[in-house]
């Protein structure tokens, strides 16, 4: 007896669709490990425009960069957006600066009073944990012992926001350091000039001819270059080969002596 399969040809219901829900709670990207931030910042390199100008073909600047903002609770494009490099000083500026400052609970405002010469900024910051109040000025007056008031650039185009800003930078460092962590303020860095840092420790006197563990070695003798006292090459100093027929002729003349003394 032939059984015959039935076979089914309905097809089954498609699953339903999740729907399409707007105006959640959007995180900023994150990296969690050291990979991560590393590819992260590889992309960015080059993103073009997206980033700053100075960022751009440098995914290790841009690493040091988002790891910098992170100590402050700045988001990667954050950071990017917010964190300059002047002087060879990574800083501050815009308006992450008063936004830190609120995140951690405090508040600063900036009035002006007074007119062109008369023109002053005057930065109070109120902590929210305990009350206390900070308060700290600037003057044209001020701008101009700093060498600041008609300096080409804004300085000479808005006058009362750049004193604003040098106020509420003083005021932000001396009131709320636990917003800023160290990092500093491009305001203020920008008046500092390039770092000219150099090593002034004093050299380790020889005693008795003896190379102490905190004196450095010896230099061979092609490697040999004359200084003075502030670290600068003297001019005119021996080459490596004057220095070199100079030992030579030192040691001819040892040999010479003690030739003498067997011979006598």
């Amino acid at each position: 007896m032939n059984q015959t399969t039935a076979i089914s040809t309905q097809t089954a219901p498609a699953p339903a669709k999740a729907p399409v829900k707007a105006g959640g709670a959007i995180a900023a990207f994150a990296p969690q490990t050291i990979e991560e931030a590393f590819r992260l910042s590889q992309a960015l390199a080059g993103a073009g425009d997206m980033v700053p100008k100075a960022f751009q073909n440098r995914p290790e600047m841009i690493m040091a960069a988002i790891m910098k903002g992170s100590e402050v609770g700045l988001a990667p494009m954050q950071a990017l957006a917010h964190i300059a490099v002047v002087n060879g000083r990574p800083s501050l500026w815009g308006d992450a600066i008063p936004g830190l400052v609120m995140r951690a609970g405090h508040h600063v405002d900036v009035e002006i009073s007074g007119e062109g010469e008369k023109m002053v900024a005057t930065a109070t910051l109120t902590r929210g944990d305990n009350g206390r109040v900070i308060v700290r000025t600037f003057s044209m007056a001020d701008a101009k012992r700093a060498g600041l008031a008609g300096k080409q650039g804004p300085w000479q185009q808005y006058p009362a926001r750049m004193l604003s800003m040098r106020a509420r930078s003083f005021a932000v460092r001396d009131g709320a350091p636990d917003a800023l962590m160290g990092l500093e303020l491009t305001e203020e860095v920008q008046d500092y000039g390039p770092d000219r840092a150099r090593d002034v420790t004093p050299a380790t006197p020889r005693r008795g001819g003896v190379i102490y563990r905190d004196e450095p070695a010896p230099q061979p003798a092609d490697e040999i270059i004359e200084h003075n006292a502030d670290g600068e090459v003297v001019e005119g100093a021996p080459t490596p080969e004057q220095i070199e027929a100079a030992m030579a002729a030192a040691k001819a003349e040892a040999e010479r002596q003690a030739r003498d003394e067997d011979e006598g």
